[in-house]
């Protein structure tokens, strides 16, 4: 009885979680070809689709995915944010991410094997946010985005250009955040300040 109402309340707690998106995916679930449009949304909490475009102010957070097999199996095969959408990509597996238009993209883990742009990007203005920890590297000639997220997991980038548009990596603002290693110094070092 306990268990169930331990599992019981969990649920219920994550029910607000839940709430306000149009698709939410979750373990199991496969949702094949998907097109979202006018300010609707989905959460992907699991499972697998073959292809998902966002148009017209639409978004998308993915926390995780089925592990990517082939195309069809597994994780996304591709995803295409158009217009003004937004994209939030925190975890799972995609074999290839386009952002287009006016599209933006933040990426903070996860896997993804080809990242694309078709975007006029400038020094000011960047479509496309990838947080990781220092020390990336991009090398030109294989066109492989390389470096750590933020929870020390490698990530290992293709990066794809179109003909017309900005560099790829032109359009990737990096935002740094400490390794775990220097925070915990940050957080000793605070304790010892504080102690004094």
């Amino acid at each position: 009885m306990k268990r169930f109402c331990v599992t019981l309340l969990a649920m219920v707690l994550a029910l607000p979680a839940l709430a306000g998106y149009d698709y939410t995916i979750t373990d199991g679930m496969n949702f094949g070809d998907l097109s979202i449009t006018n300010n609707q949304s989905i959460l992907i909490n699991g499972g697998e689709g073959h292809h998902l475009n966002l148009f017209y102010y639409s978004s998308a957070i993915i926390n995780k995915t089925e592990p990517l097999i082939s195309e069809g199996y597994g994780g996304i095969w591709q995803i295409m944010a158009g217009d003004y959408t937004k994209i939030e990509v925190i975890g799972g597996e995609i074999h290839h991410l386009e952002v287009t238009a006016f599209a933006q993209a933040k990426i903070s883990g996860g896997q993804i094997e080809f990242l694309g742009s078709s975007q006029g990007a400038t020094q000011q203005l960047k479509y496309i946010e990838l947080v990781c920890q220092s020390g990336y590297a991009y090398n030109s000639t294989t066109g492989f985005l390389s470096g750590f997220w933020g929870d020390g997991s490698a990530f290992n980038i293709r990066l794809i250009n179109v003909t017309g548009y900005s560099p790829t990596i032109d359009n990737i603002k990096f935002t740094i955040i400490p390794e775990p290693a220097t925070m915990l110094l940050l957080a000793v070092g605070g304790v010892l300040i504080r102690k004094k």
